[in-house]
């Protein structure tokens, strides 16, 4: 089963952990996540300063990209490996 639909079955009020967070954290910023899930994670960033600093860094990123215009696709799956390996704690392999 996924994690989002591990998430769909989840009722509201739930908790998540780090690393489910950290599995749909993109999708979430970026607005592809349903009210339901959404509502999850964000409880969980309000209470989780490490994934709230993930959330925070994440988004200043895409902001700052979105500021440059129309990116080349290598450059924003460069963004979202990179997002990955930050959420599953992976250390930057320099890439």
């Amino acid at each position: 089963m996924s994690m989002l639909d591990r998430l769909r079955r989840r009722r509201l009020g739930m908790r998540m952990n780090c690393a489910e967070v950290g599995e749909v954290l993109q999708r979430h910023l970026d607005g592809e996540l349903d009210d339901g899930p959404s509502t999850i994670v964000e409880a969980h960033l309000d209470m989780c300063r490490r994934c709230g600093l993930e959330a925070s860094i994440y988004a200043d990123i895409k902001a700052a990209l979105a500021e440059q215009g129309r990116l080349p696709e290598e450059s924003v799956q460069r963004l979202r490996d990179f997002g990955e390996r930050i959420a599953q704690g992976a250390p930057d392999d320099g890439r």
